[in-house]
């Protein structure tokens, strides 16, 4: 036999209200299986036999008689809308009890919307609904490019922070934004006089002269005599010329540059991006 379900209505601003049943079902007789022709469905206080009122709209303004008479079907022939909490008593045409059943109108636990506020959501805490803030994001109009950050209690649109330029690491070079720093070594050859010069090409040419230094690798003594001699660097955008120059007025082979000199440099500049 089916069973009466309650279903849950909800109306702002009216009398909170659950209807007894939704469609209209027919009851039976459990004995018999026969529909409970000529019965009736008298409504009480939940675990009493105190009398309760029930209402055929939903504004519960139109109040139905209790006990509530079906017809030969055994069909109640109204709406049956209830208020609070109830106990339903099914009885036969001459009043014996079929079965007694506790319901309610939906509401129990708190279901009934709580007064309007401007501005804020419906939700809950687990048990009561309640209302709560809208975080809303900002209006990202004239705002391209930017992201939401919080900021205490509200969003606000921010730019996207900098981050530091990472330096490009080779073997001989680094590279920080449009910035190289590059080094390498090179050798001076034997001229067999007091000067000599080596050009040394740039493996990564710049755009602007750069900042370049060179220095002799070995120790004192790079000629016969016993002296060291001097670097001079002449840079372009692609290579550097480094002369080597011996300014000793003295003369003779022991003044001259007979052996090579192993040579170190060092190029600082902007590069294309």
């Amino acid at each position: 036999m089916p069973e009466a379900r309650p279903a849950r209505a909800f109306s702002l601003g009216e009398p909170m209200s659950g209807r007894f049943y939704d469609p209209n079902p027919v009851y039976f007789d459990l004995l018999s299986n026969q529909p409970v022709a000529g019965g009736f469905l008298q409504f009480y206080n939940q675990g009493t036999t105190a009398p309760k009122m029930t209402w055929s709209d939903q504004a519960l303004t139109i109040p139905n008689a209790n006990p509530v008479p079906l017809d030969s079907s055994g069909r109640a022939n109204v709406n049956i809308w209830l208020s609070g909490s109830y106990s339903v008593r099914l009885t036969d045409s001459l009043g014996a009890v079929i079965w007694t059943r506790d319901v309610n109108d939906g509401s129990v636990g708190n279901s009934a919307f709580p007064t309007l506020e401007a501005g804020k959501f419906l939700t809950n805490d687990g048990s009561v609904v309640q209302w709560a803030e809208i975080l809303q994001l900002p209006d990202p109009t004239g705002a391209d490019g930017k992201v939401p950050v919080a900021n205490g209690g509200v969003y606000v649109l921010q730019s996207f922070p900098s981050y530091p330029t990472v330096p490009v690491v080779t073997d001989n070079s680094v590279k920080t934004g449009n910035i190289v720093d590059q080094w390498g070594t090179a050798t001076m050859p034997a001229s067999g006089s007091k000067t000599s010069n080596v050009t040394i090409a740039f493996p990564q040419p710049y755009v602007s002269i750069p900042n370049v230094n060179a220095s002799i690798s070995r120790g004192v003594g790079v000629v016969p005599a016993g002296f060291l001699g001097v670097l001079s660097c002449i840079p372009t955008t692609t290579n550097v010329t480094i002369d080597w120059s011996l300014d000793e007025a003295q003369v003779g082979t022991e003044y001259n540059l007979v052996t090579p000199i192993p040579i170190a440099w060092r190029a600082i500049g902007k590069v294309a991006s």
